[in-house]
């Protein structure tokens, strides 16, 4: 393993990304050392320069805390998400060197942040360099062609037009040498023959998108086009993303300078101090009405140095005035007797009293009442709900006591060698069940624990998935018992590789399947 290569262990890579999104920026420090040397070496490689690689280094670093949140922590796979965003963002800056027109920040940001798939296996730096001479020897199985088409697209951000234009082609042509070069490259990279060709056009779309030779914009809508296709390889997508994400180990790493790091750094903390002034900002912005204005301030001040210069005789001169004033702006009162003004006596007061006493005795009186009421009625549906309850359970015994004797599912223990997989949630629901079924006998049990009950209109799907197509093997309503459904397997379906997908879909049962996928299982 190369020497510039820090796989310190003591904190996992996903840790510190989780701790980047609680917002601690000392992990984009432990994040910078172990993967700086390997992205300015892959960024230097397709920018060719050396200042401009150092400046995207930065941009890189400061970018992950500010889109930690575009991360899906689910794949577990955070070394192919940070290889893609600093190959996109490389790649981006390459382009708009090249380009008269400048896109806008919006833009630049949408194509560099990765767009996994969510089916990907979990992948790691320290992972990815056992997985060296793997990807080596993959490539250099390759002929020069297919070889020289990986590195325009790869490294040199070249789009299918370009690469055509290029090697004065048709673009056909490119499209097909392609498809033919990642294909051969997954092929030798897991030591076997695929047999099964892809001939869907949206599919094919996978080894361009992942080697990365499309425009930017057309990027951003070759992945809306698959979150919209129906069925979508998913698993196919992050398998060859996590293949392309390989091929920068094999370049000899270069660290960049302490001058890097401390730029970078300094970034990280111009960030941090943005954070604490917009929350400084909110408090803050309550004190401004407790100041006093200094021109308040500065007449008060004038008054207190008058008042220590004057004399007796200039105090009550203006007294006299004062008086004066106030005889002046005394409102004038027809018939205004002269004798002592009296203040007539609210007789209206205590009477108020009175009838604020009685109304608030009438709210307690009616709140009490409202009370018992309410107790006596919720005491007799309580009742009512308890002799329901109590009904239901001896329907239950009743039911457990005629079926004690028989089998649970007829049938279920004649499959011959039956194979188990267990099915799962991804994302940490308690769903859960198992999928029990013989390839000899080609029939199964699904059984389905946990799973929510779904509205008439909708209802669960099973489909299998053998050599990457997508089969259905029945709909299944769980509103009732039993709680195991048989299915059968199509004819087709031999030893190997079954992937099972529990998915939502219609009443009626869909022709492909959907997104709403709630447990999964395969083969050993």
């Amino acid at each position: 393993m190369n020497r510039l290569l820090n796989t310190n262990t003591s904190v996992s890579e996903l840790e510190l990304m989780q701790r980047i999104f609680e917002s601690d920026f000392s992990a984009v420090e432990d994040l910078y050392d172990k993967y700086s040397p390997l992205l300015f070496t892959f960024i230097r490689k397709i920018l060719k320069d050396e200042q401009l690689a150092k400046d995207v280094l930065v941009d890189i670093f400061s970018l992950i805390p500010r889109r930690i949140n575009y991360f899906g922590f689910n794949t577990r796979n955070p070394y192919t998400w940070l290889i893609t965003l600093a190959k996109n963002k490389a790649v981006y800056e390459l382009r708009k060197r090249n380009e008269i027109k400048s896109n806008s920040k919006k833009l630049e940001e949408e194509y560099a942040i990765p767009k996994l798939s969510h089916i990907i296996e979990p992948l790691e730096l320290e992972k990815a360099y056992e997985l060296k001479n793997n990807i080596e020897t993959a490539l250099n199985k390759l002929t020069d062609a297919q070889q020289y088409v990986i590195y325009l697209g790869f490294y040199e951000g070249l789009t299918q037009e370009e690469i055509a234009e290029k090697l004065k082609i048709p673009h056909s042509t490119v499209k097909s040498k392609v498809k033919t070069a990642m294909v051969n490259l997954n092929e030798n990279f897991k030591g076997k023959t695929s047999l099964f060709t892809v001939k869907n056009e949206t599919v094919e779309m996978i080894y361009p998108f992942v080697l990365g030779c499309q425009s930017n914009e057309e990027q951003i809508k070759t992945y809306n086009i698959f979150k919209a296709s129906e069925p979508f390889p998913w698993k196919m997508l992050g398998e060859y993303q996590n293949l392309v994400a390989l091929l920068p180990v094999i370049l000899d790493l270069e660290k960049p300078s302490e001058e890097v790091k401390e730029k970078t750094l300094n970034r990280i903390k111009d960030l941090r101090s943005e954070d604490k002034i917009k929350s400084f900002e909110q408090v803050s912005s309550a004190s401004l009405f407790l100041k006093i204005p200094k021109e308040e301030e500065s007449v008060s001040k004038e008054k207190f140095e008058k008042v220590e210069n004057l004399n007796v005789d200039d105090i009550k001169e203006r007294e006299e005035k004062r008086s004066a004033k106030e005889d002046e702006f005394e409102p004038v009162i027809p018939f205004k007797p002269g004798i002592e003004k009296r203040k007539p006596e609210d007789f209206t007061e205590g009477r108020g009293r009175n009838y604020s006493t009685i109304i608030i005795i009438g709210l307690i009186v009616v709140f009490i009442a409202s009370g018992v009421m309410a107790y006596l009625f919720y005491q007799d549906r309580t009742l009512y709900y308890e002799a329901q309850i109590q009904n239901l359970n001896s329907k239950v015994e009743t039911l457990i006591s005629e079926n004690q004797n028989r089998s649970e599912i007829p049938g279920l223990d004649e499959l011959k060698n039956p194979r188990i997989i267990e099915l799962t949630n991804l994302n940490g629901a308690i769903n859960s069940g198992e999928i029990i079924f013989s390839y000899a006998d080609k029939r199964g049990y699904l059984h389905i624990k946990h799973l929510p009950i779904l509205d008439s209109d909708y209802a669960y799907q099973l489909w299998v998935s053998f050599d990457n197509e997508f089969i259905s093997l029945g709909v299944f309503k769980v509103s009732s018992r039993p709680d195991y459904f048989p299915f059968t397997l199509p004819e087709t379906v031999n030893e190997g590789s079954l992937e099972f997908y529990l998915i939502e879909s219609n009443a009626a049962g869909s022709r492909r399947p959907g997104y709403k996928i709630y447990l999964q299982g395969k083969t050993e």
